[in-house]
């Protein structure tokens, strides 16, 4: 394509998946778990997580991968169906943190539900290298901007999805802050970025994570 589609903020969602992990799992491991408030909190921000975890990846295998898959060459094409199989590792990964976190309490094994939050980040650095290093060029030379359209919508349409830009700039690098909130037209950005950055901010307070 000589329009070439610009990935970047795949990748900086990609940091801020697996940033969340961390932040979910030292959150996990320093709350009270004794405490009802605190516990909810812990698992409002897991739901967000899940939520934004779940639609990014059902948007790309329902807009993505079976778009690019008519294009793609034979090799091309077992790279893609790769990612599918990946998102359903990823899913069953993030499945059995649902349950851990929807049964969250004083008697609940932490260390247990820390491996999970484990197993879930060895899952997900692998996925997001895979796709970033083989997939993403794949979709490049495949897609147009009209072909995007469908994923873009899809995802905007998640609970709280005016929450996402700033979680992805929550402990991002300076690049990635510069290139996420980049996406958004500059009229836009001058009252979208102060106005969620201060929601997204006492989403965080109330979680308490």
């Amino acid at each position: 394509m000589a329009d070439e589609l610009d990935f970047t903020i795949n990748a900086n969602m990609h940091s801020a998946f697996k940033r969340e992990v961390r932040r979910l799992h030292v959150g996990l491991k320093s709350a009270n778990l004794s405490d009802p408030p605190a516990v909810a909190g812990l698992q409002r921000r897991y739901q967000f997580f899940s939520d934004t975890l779940h639609r990014h990846h059902e948007g790309e295998d329902e807009y993505l991968w079976p778009v690019a898959l008519k294009r793609a060459t034979p090799q091309e094409s077992v790279i893609l169906n790769t990612m599918t199989a990946e998102h359903h590792a990823l899913q069953s990964s993030l499945e059995q943190l649902d349950t851990d976190l929807e049964a969250l309490g004083p008697d609940c094994d932490i260390a247990l539900v820390g491996r999970h939050f484990d197993t879930l980040l060895a899952v997900l650095q692998g996925h997001c290298t895979h796709e970033e290093r083989d997939a993403v060029p794949v979709l490049q030379k495949y897609l147009t901007r009209e072909d995007m359209k469908g994923f873009i919508t899809f995802t905007r349409q998640q609970k709280d999805s005016d929450l996402v830009l700033a979680w992805v700039c929550d402990g991002a690098t300076p690049t990635e802050v510069e290139t996420t909130w980049a996406m958004l037209p500059s009229f836009v950005r001058l009252f979208v970025k102060p106005m969620t950055t201060r929601k997204y901010d006492r989403f965080t307070q109330e979680c308490g994570v």
